[in-house]
């Protein structure tokens, strides 16, 4: 109920296939024909021992548990962290931000979604708050005049908020997989979580692109 309903609607299916079609273009995969073979699941394990139920429901519980705490300290420290590089911009300069910065940066993108000058910057200013929290303190800030707003801004907006792409969400990324996957692995990941920062941003504004070209 904070955005249009429709647009929310809209989005989720959208987010879905440009994430599958960016993906693709961002980092393409060919399967050589020695590995490109179709594997059935389920005959090696059939005579494998059933784990008790029970036994299962408390790792399960217990593996939860962990990993709920990881993925929450995570988003701490990154909204920290944001917040930290925040204070340290505006003792150079009372007015510079990181919601500033990546507002300037989404300047040029907002403009080519099909708006003048002031509309653009204004959605630009609202996409790079985004970015740095979260969509919800956008929602949040837009809920009681986003009526008010020109359809197309408004579907725009809706849309490109309607995802995860946000330093908060990579938090939550790396401390899902911290919790799950060996510290090699956990590596690997670190080392692109800006790849993953900008191929969300590049799936949001693709989205937004696609609604916003019947919306008017």
């Amino acid at each position: 109920k904070m955005m249009p309903g429709e647009y929310i609607l809209t989005a989720i299916p959208l987010n879905i296939l440009n994430a599958i079609i960016i993906t693709n273009i961002l980092n393409p995969v060919k399967v050589p024909p020695k590995e490109d073979v179709v594997i059935t699941l389920g005959q090696a394990d059939a005579a494998a021992q059933k784990e008790p139920f029970f036994s299962f429901l408390g790792d399960s519980i217990l593996g939860a548990g962990k990993l709920i705490l990881i993925i929450t300290a995570n988003v701490v420290a990154f909204v920290a962290l944001a917040g930290t590089i925040d204070n340290i911009l505006r003792l150079i300069w009372p007015v510079l931000s990181l919601e500033n910065i990546f507002g300037v940066i989404m300047f040029p993108f907002a403009f080519l979604l099909g708006f003048e000058p002031h509309s653009a910057f204004n959605l630009a200013q609202l996409m790079g708050l985004k970015l740095v929290t979260n969509e919800f303190v956008v929602m949040g800030k837009v809920t009681d005049t986003i009526t008010t707003y020109p359809a197309h801004f408004a579907a725009v907006l809706t849309v490109f908020l309607t995802s995860f792409a946000n330093f908060s969400t990579v938090g939550m990324i790396i401390g899902a997989m911290k919790g799950i996957l060996p510290k090699e692995q956990n590596d690997i990941i670190s080392k692109h979580v800006l790849y993953m920062f900008y191929s969300g941003v590049f799936v949001s504004l693709m989205s937004a692109a696609i609604a916003g070209l019947f919306v008017w």
